[in-house]
């Protein structure tokens, strides 16, 4: 199962969830429609389809962010597909419900509140920015 960072407000960090943590905290949360954050993608394929499946069982709507060519150029080098490509095979995976294109390559608190977000699920690769920061250092 992918890792699962739960935003918390009150003190601007993320922590690491499991499978029943997660599962009673979403039992809780009645009072809106759960939406669950993930990014990424220079490269698409079945794994990542296979984990936005799983990010998707987490809540009730997905939210993809892309990142541009610049941004990936950046931080990891060219990118495989342009952006456009991209952005186009990742609509076309059936658990997502928007694709937020232009994503920032590090995922904030600011990000998620602005797309209202209640969770950030990344896998468990590696996720660095081109200074070795990790992506989800906040």
């Amino acid at each position: 199962m992918a890792s699962i960072l739960k935003l918390q407000h009150d003190n601007d960090k993320c922590s690491s969830m499991k499978g029943d943590d997660l599962n009673e905290l979403s039992k809780n949360k009645k009072r809106k429609q759960v939406r669950v954050w993930c990014d990424g993608y220079d490269m698409v394929h079945f794994g990542h389809a296979n984990s936005l499946r799983q990010a998707k069982a987490l809540g009730e709507f997905l939210v993809v962010g892309v990142h541009t060519d610049e941004e990936i150029a950046n931080h990891k080098g060219p990118p495989v597909f342009t952006e456009q490509e991209r952005y186009k095979m990742v609509r076309a995976i059936k658990w997502v419900d928007e694709v937020v294109e232009g994503a920032p390559y590090v995922t904030s608190v600011e990000t998620l509140d602005k797309y209202n977000c209640d969770f950030c699920v990344h896998g468990d690769d590696i996720t660095m920015t081109s200074n070795g920061l990790d992506t989800y250092h906040k």
